[in-house]
């Protein structure tokens, strides 16, 4: 029978831990305090973004600080190369972080992703590169890492919810107060030190030559593998191959998310060829050995056609970061493909080496995922302008060039598509430096067209919202004595006092919108002959364009402005669906 851990061994643990892991802990700890910052403070704090960078670059640290643990740990040097070694490394990762805009962008965003991925790819095999290596081993330490990773994970969840209850009975039963953050309190000190020692606590040792780690294969994955796992994979090969030879037989193109589904495919494929590869060649595993032979030869036809699908995009569309990253796994995949059918014994470490130098390879310079795509929408941007300059665009061009134009102001800024239609637009950059890409479509003289537009529906729908109205922004409202929001998904009632005259203000849905109803007067607010007439709507995701609707009689001057709106074409009719509206109600004296 099984005893509970001691006090003692338990203090033990964490003590060998902190010992073993004292660069990961620390920056754990740092990583949790940031963390809290970013949660407490606004938005609008000139300081989120350095907490932000902050918590990003320890979360990188962290795992980078483990590899290099892994190591120098197997290596058998002295720590202190390893502290050093870290430290600059570490440096290197945190000044790439804080080169970062001030708001940081979705491109930046992907790049922290990719980066984060490689460096966890990095701790699978870091400790394997300065000794000799033992296929069985470097399994053994993976699997052990993987079920760490879900232990870990099981046990900060049962322990917040423990906390999270207990604190809520106290709050309840007792009638006491807790800061109304603590409960993001708990969980990330759960989740960035709790959860970090736990599995740091964890991680096998290889760092003796003498004792190897033992493999220890779980019959429960056998059966998982066996009977779940490799049928499902099955059937979608044979879907696939299928489809393959539908597009043969038909000579049609691929559908474009035709090479998700293959990637998405392949690489469960090789997970499951790992997950099964210490007892893949054992008698009495016929199907496994099956499995474990054809796999790759199978995979050589979905090659083909995922290269024929994304090539097909590109050469359409030019590079974008997913096309970039679809056409680097492929080419990774194909080069694992081919490793494992020339190599009489292929070493399983090749697939996460590899994958994690093709992470590495995308991140910066030239061939990275960001220049090439920058470079690539840039080419189209000047050959489309130099193309059509002055001639009148189709709905397809125009929608074309507006997702040219989308992709660069959101991703690089509009300063970027100066230098090759400065004329048209350099007025606008003087007057507006984030004027949105409908304002830049209409500067280079054509109208926007969202991806989403049809042109058998254009002008007709729309889902307009106004970026620059957020909750904590303080609104002018001189001229005006009260201010409210008004739904189209329910009627506004309430009470004003003014002067020392109270004021009951009520809205009531009608034919036409609402009707605002001030004490016993009735205004009527046309809103939907507004929305249905008023092209501003039309100008799909330029979240920077303010429309207003003024009315005005002998006792009131009331001011509407749009938030958001939506309208849909059903059965060829206008459908306004819903609406958002702010306004703003001055009492003529």
């Amino acid at each position: 029978m099984s005893k509970l851990p001691s006090l003692q061994n338990v203090l033990n643990a964490i003590k060998n831990t902190i010992l073993r892991f004292p660069l990961e802990i620390i920056t754990a700890i740092l990583g949790t305090f940031f963390a809290i910052l970013v949660n407490e403070v606004k938005y609008n704090n000139p300081n989120i973004e350095l907490y932000q960078k902050a918590l990003m670059s320890c979360s990188l640290c962290v795992v980078l600080f483990l590899s290099i643990s892994l190591f120098f740990l197997s290596s058998n040097k002295k720590n202190i190369i390893r502290f050093i070694t870290s430290l600059i490394l570490g440096s290197l990762i945190i000044a790439f972080v804080f080169s970062f805009k001030k708001r940081i962008t979705y491109t930046e965003f992907q790049q922290f992703f990719v980066l984060n991925i490689a460096l966890h790819l990095l701790v699978s095999f870091a400790g394997f590169l300065p000794k000799k290596y033992n296929q069985d081993e470097f399994w053994e330490f993976n699997k052990q890492l993987f079920l760490r990773i879900l232990t870990s994970g099981l046990y900060s969840v049962v322990l917040y919810c423990g906390l999270a209850l207990a604190i809520l009975a106290v709050e309840k039963l007792f009638n006491f107060d807790f800061y109304y953050n603590i409960y993001m309190y708990i969980f990330f000190t759960i989740a960035g030190i709790f959860n970090t020692l736990f599995f740091l606590s964890g991680v096998p040792e290889i760092d003796t030559e003498e004792i190897p780690l033992e493999l220890n294969y779980p019959k429960g994955l056998k059966n998982f593998t066996q009977y779940v796992l490799l049928p499902l994979i099955s059937l979608y090969l044979v879907i696939l191959i299928c489809y393959e030879a539908k597009i043969l037989i038909t000579l049609s193109l691929p559908v474009g998310w035709v090479s998700y589904l293959v990637l998405a495919f392949a690489i469960t494929g090789i997970l499951s060829f790992l997950l099964v590869h210490p007892i893949a060649n054992e008698n009495g595993n016929l199907w496994m050995r099956t499995f474990n032979r054809w796999f790759y030869f199978l995979l050589i036809p979905l090659l083909v056609l995922l290269f024929w699908a994304i090539l097909y995009r590109i050469n359409l569309y030019g590079f974008t970061h997913e096309r970039y990253y679809v056409l680097l796994l492929s080419i990774w995949l194909a080069v694992v493909v081919a490793y494992f059918l020339i190599q009489k014994h292929p070493k399983i470490k090749f697939i996460p080496i590899s994958m994690c130098l093709a992470g590495l390879f995308s991140i910066v310079g030239p061939q990275s995922a960001d220049a090439v795509s920058k470079y690539s929408q840039l080419s189209r941007f000047e050959s489309y302008l130099q193309k059509v300059d002055g001639k009148k665009l189709t709905f397809e061009q125009e929608q074309e060039l507006s997702s040219i134009v989308y992709f660069l102001d959101r991703n690089y800024g509009f300063e970027v598509m100066l230098p090759y239609a400065h004329k048209k637009l350099d007025a606008l950059y003087k007057k507006n430096k984030d004027p949105g890409t409908s304002l830049i479509m209409e500067s280079l003289g054509y109208e926007y067209r969202s991806e989403y537009a049809r042109k058998d529906d254009v002008n007709e729908s729309f889902n307009y919202y106004l970026y620059q109205e957020n909750d904590d922004v303080i609104t002018n409202i001189h001229g005006y004595d009260f201010i409210f929001i008004l739904s189209d998904n329910y009627d506004f009632d309430s009470t004003v006092n003014i002067d020392n005259t109270a004021y009951s203000i009520k809205s009531k849905v009608t034919d036409y919108g609402q009707d605002l109803i001030i004490n016993q007067d009735v205004v009527p607010l046309k809103i939907n002959d507004f929305i249905n007439t008023n092209s501003d709507f039309n100008s799909n995701f330029d979240h920077n364009r303010k429309i207003e609707q003024k009315i005005e009689n002998s006792k009131y001057t009331i001011l509407m402005t749009y938030i958001s709106a939506t309208r849909s074409i059903e059965n060829k009719k206008k459908i306004i669906e819903n609406y958002k509206i702010k306004i703003m109600v001055g009492i003529k004296k």
